[in-house]
C-alpha cells in the first residue's frame, strides 16, 4: 500500500562449509528483498570505503551491532515508492580451515540500476593467528539513465607482519555525450584535475613500514590513466624523534604525461627538516622539473 515501505535482509551460515570441489566450500548464503527501497550508491561506495560494507554482507555479532547495522541499511537502502530491490548474496571461501572467502552480493533495483558487492578477505596461515591480512571491499555499480559503469574498492585493516596496508582504486566509464574514461590505483597526479566522478578520489596505495610515537616511515604511490592522460608517482615520508626534537624528510617522484596535443611533466622533490627544543634547527628543499616537448623546460631548486 501507499506510504509502506520493508526492507529484509537474511543470511545463514555453514559452520565449516558445504564442500563444491577444488578446495572451495559455500560459507553462507542470503539475499536481500526490498519493497519500495531503493539503492543510495554514494552511501554504498563510502561504506566500502569506512568498512560499513560489512552491515551488509554477513555481518558478524549482529545482536550486539544490531544498531549500527540497522542504522547503516537504512543509509544505503532508503525508502521510495514504487522502487523494489532484490538481491542473492553468497560467500565462498577456500581451504579448511578458510584461507581466503569473498562474499558477494548482487542488488537489483527494479527499475533502476544494478551494483555488486563484494568483500575479499585473505587470512595466512589461520584466521586466529594471521601473519598476513588482507581485505578488500568493493562496489560495482551499472546507471542505466546515465549510460555510465564504475568501480570502486578499498584496502582495508590489511597488514604483512607488522606492516600495514591501505590505498583505493577506481575505475570509471561513461558514455554518450558525457563520454569519460579514468583508471586510477593511488589516485592522481598532484596537479592533475580529475573529471566529474561518482566516486571519491582513491587515496594512495600506501605501505607502513614504521608506525610508532617516535618513528614513522611511510611509503605510497598512485597510478592512473585516463583518455588523453597517463601518470604515476611514489613518495617516502619519515620521521624520527618527538615533537620538540626530530628529524623529518620526504622524497618524492611524480610524472604526467598527456597524449594530444603530447606534453609531460616529470618532477623529483625532496625535504629535511630537523627541529631541536621546538623550534626548526634548519630545513634542506630541493626539487627538479623536466617539462616539454614545447617548449622544453627545466627547472631546479
Amino acid at each position: 500500500s501507499a506510504g509502506l515501505s520493508l526492507l529484509v535482509v537474511t543470511t545463514g551460515e555453514f559452520g565449516t562449509g558445504i564442500q563444491l570441489g577444488f578446495g572451495f566450500t559455500l560459507l553462507a548464503v542470503g539475499g536481500i528483498v526490498g519493497l519500495n527501497r531503493t539503492m543510495n550508491l554514494p552511501a554504498l561506495v563510502e561504506g566500502v570505503r569506512s568498512n560499513a560494507l560489512a552491515s551488509v554482507m554477513f555481518p558478524r555479532d549482529v545482536v550486539a551491532n544490531a544498531q549500527r547495522i540497522i542504522s547503516d541499511l537504512r543509509t544505503f537502502f532508503p525508502p521510495r515508492q514504487d522502487t523494489f530491490l532484490i538481491g542473492p548474496m553468497a560467500k565462498i571461501g577456500w581451504g579448511t580451515p578458510t584461507l581466503a572467502s569473498v562474499s558477494l552480493g548482487v542488488i537489483i533495483e527494479i527499475p533502476g540500476n544494478i551494483a555488486i558487492l563484494g568483500v575479499l578477505r585473505v587470512a595466512l596461515p589461520a584466521d586466529e593467528a594471521a601473519l598476513i591480512v588482507l581485505q578488500v571491499n568493493f562496489l560495482g555499480a551499472i546507471e542505466f539513465d546515465k549510460s555510465r559503469f564504475y568501480f570502486f574498492a578499498a584496502i582495508v585493516d590489511s597488514r604483512i607482519l607488522f606492516l600495514t596496508i591501505e590505498g583505493e582504486m577506481a575505475l570509471v566509464a561513461a558514455f554518450g555525450a558525457d563520454a569519460v574514461f579514468v583508471l586510477s590505483v593511488g589516485g592522481f597526479h598532484p596537479d592533475f584535475d580529475p573529471p566529474a566522478m561518482p566516486v571519491p578520489v582513491p587515496r594512495r596505495i600506501a605501505v607502513s613500514i614504521v608506525d610508532l610515537p617516535w618513528a614513522m616511515i611511510r611509503v605510497e604511490g598512485y597510478f592512473a590513466v585516463t583518455s588523453n592522460t597517463a601518470q604515476f608517482g611514489a613518495r617516502l615520508d619519515l620521521r624520527f624523534g618527538f615533537s620538540d626534537f626530530g628529524l623529518t624528510g620526504l622524497l618524492a617522484f611524480d610524472a604526467l604525461f598527456q597524449f594530444s596535443p603530447f606534453a609531460f611533466v616529470v618532477q623529483i622533490s625532496a625535504s629535511v627538516s630537523v627541529r631541536v627544543f621546538g623550534f626548526g634547527l634548519f630545513t634542506v628543499r630541493l626539487r627538479f622539473q623536466l617539462s616539454g616537448p614545447s617548449p622544453w623546460r627545466a627547472k631546479g631548486t
